[in-house]
This record gives structure tokens, C-alpha cells and sequence, in this order.
């Protein structure tokens, strides 16, 4: 998985150190690191896996090119704001029964509301959007009228921001999360996060697909060569021993890489499954071979 933080995140966390937060700054992280492993466990359950992981100042801005089937679209994006209200309702029975931990804790509350309740707007491109595309019978026409709003709300918070100055009470928070709704309305991410794990992509063909083959290693891990998975191309991976002269041991197919993934972890190795592999060959020769004399032997006592 490939992990990143956007500029404005570094540019949120400057702010807040600079004026002296760095305490909420710190619970702030936590709580998108809540939100981001709420969706990422909801798409494992739904048989996706995240490919890649770019933390913004209020979680992270889904692509425009979705694939996911609706249904899983609802549940992974409710599953990040879910994640961070269950933190939040347990944060409060802690308090109950250690009140001590409150002064310390208390920014990790106002953090993971802030975050739940933000990105269920159904604006572009926050958790929201992916609920109401999900839902949608026409969904570019959904996305538009979401990033339209998106631009909207943008706007509303700059003024706001604008105007906690002449307020003195400046919130740069506003700022930042004006200037991330706008890019993210505007201009929108265009590859998906997620990959499928247990069916093969659907491939835009109206569009050209490209063939394309990948070599790795045997030592690379399962879910890396979904990476190399998307809907324009159609891959075929090279297994290769590389242990000397580089040599093809195997070559699979996207289908066979979703039917590998759904058998067990997708943090083994290319090595484990081709063992794998070749013990259930073994079976299945064992019983065709036992069926076969079964067989014979029926015969000969007809």
C-alpha cells in the first residue's frame, strides 16, 4: 500500500504548532488515522483492498473513477465517520470510569466529531458523496451537482475564515479545510483507492484496454500486484526466481490473482500460494487417480 500526506495537512500541523497546539494536532492525526481504518477494514470485509492512503487535514478524498459495486460504496463510506463516533462514544465511557484522563483527552472527542460529522456531507469529495453516488440512479449527474456543492460550502467556510479575523478569533482550521474542499470539488481525484480483490475488474473497453505483462518476484507479497491492476489495462504477472539467473516459474492471470486472494491473507507471498497451488494439484491428481481405479475395479467385478 502506498502511503502519503497531503501538503495541506503539513500546512494544518504548522498552524497548529505555531500556535500552540500541537496536543490537539496529535489527536487530530489520530482521529483520521480512526477514519481511515474504518474504511479500510469495511472495504477488506466488502472483498476490496486500498492501494493507496494520502491522509488530508479532515481524512481522505475519495477518486472520481469508483468501481466499487453501490452497495459496498455505502458501507465503505459510512464505515470511516461509523468508526470515528464509536471512538467517541467509547472515549466518553472512559471518562466514566477514569475522569482523570478527560484534561488530556478531550481534544480526541472534539477531533473525531468534527471529522465524522464533516465528511458526512454530501458534498464532493467527502465520505458523503460516495453514500449518495451509491444511492444515485445517475450518478455523473450526481457528482456533479456534489462537486457544484462542494465549491459552495468551499466558499462558505472561506468567508468564515475571512471573517474570524475581523472576529480576532482566528481560525486557520476554516482556512485549510476551505482550501482542501475546493481542490478536492474542483479538481477531484482520479484513480480509485480500492482494488478488487474477489471478482476481476470491469475493464473500460469503450475507452482501450492495453495488455501488459508484469514480472515480480516470488517473494512479493499477494497484495502488491494489485498495484499493477486497474481497468484500462489487462495484466499477466510473471512469477521469476531471481534467486540466480532471473527465470519464469509460473504466470497468472488477473482472474487467478482474485481467486488466490480470496483463498487467505494478502499479505503471502507469491512462493506460499504457488505452494498452495501445487499441493491442491497434487489432491486433485490423488483423487482423480483414486476415482479412475474406483472405477476399473466396478467394472471388473460387473
Amino acid at each position: 500500500m502506498r502511503f502519503g500526506i497531503h501538503p495541506l495537512f503539513y500546512a494544518l500541523a504548522l498552524v497548529l504548532v505555531l500556535f500552540g497546539q500541537a496536543q490537539a494536532l496529535l489527536w487530530t492525526f489520530a482521529a483520521v488515522a480512526v477514519h481511515e481504518a474504518g474504511h479500510a477494514v469495511a472495504a477488506r470485509i466488502r472483498g476490496y483492498v486500498v492501494k493507496d492512503l494520502v491522509v488530508y487535514p479532515y481524512g481522505a478524498a475519495m477518486g472520481l473513477d469508483e468501481e466499487m459495486d453501490p452497495v459496498s460504496g455505502v458501507v465503505v463510506g459510512l464505515a470511516g465517520p461509523f468508526a470515528n463516533l464509536l471512538a467517541a462514544a467509547l472515549l466518553v465511557a472512559l471518562w466514566w470510569i477514569f475522569p482523570a484522563v478527560y484534561p488530556v483527552t478531550y481534544p480526541f472527542l472534539y477531533a473525531n466529531l468534527g471529522i465524522a460529522l464533516f465528511n458526512l456531507l454530501p458534498v464532493y469529495p467527502l465520505d458523503g458523496s460516495r453514500v449518495v453516488r451509491g444511492l444515485a440512479r445517475n450518478r455523473m449527474k450526481a457528482v456533479r451537482g456534489m462537486q457544484r456543492a462542494g465549491i459552495a460550502v468551499s466558499v462558505l467556510l472561506f468567508l468564515l475564515f475571512i471573517i474570524s479575523f475581523a472576529l480576532k478569533a482566528v481560525s486557520f482550521t476554516l482556512g485549510v479545510t476551505a482550501v482542501f474542499l475546493f481542490a478536492g470539488a474542483a479538481w477531484g481525484g482520479r484513480k480509485d483507492a480500492y482494488a478488487s480483490v474477489f471478482a476481476a475488474r470491469s475493464k473500460n473497453y469503450l475507452a482501450g484496454v492495453r495488455e501488459r505483462c508484469v514480472e515480480v518476484s516470488r517473494d512479493t507479497p499477494l497484495v502488491r500486484l494489485f498495484h499493477h491492476v486497474d481497468g484500462r489495462t489487462v495484466t499477466t504477472f510473471r512469477v521469476m526466481d531471481c534467486s540466480g539467473e532471473p527465470r519464469e516459474i509460473a504466470r497468472w492471470t488477473e482472474r487467478e490473482l482474485a481467486s488466490a486472494a480470496a483463498r487467505g491473507k494478502l499479505s503471502r507471498t507469491m512462493r506460499e500460494c504457488l505452494k498452495e497451488d501445487a499441493a491442491r494439484r497434487s489432491i486433485s491428481e490423488a483423487d482423480a487417480k483414486e476415482g479412475t481405479a474406483g472405477r476399473r475395479a466396478g467394472g471388473v467385478q460387473g
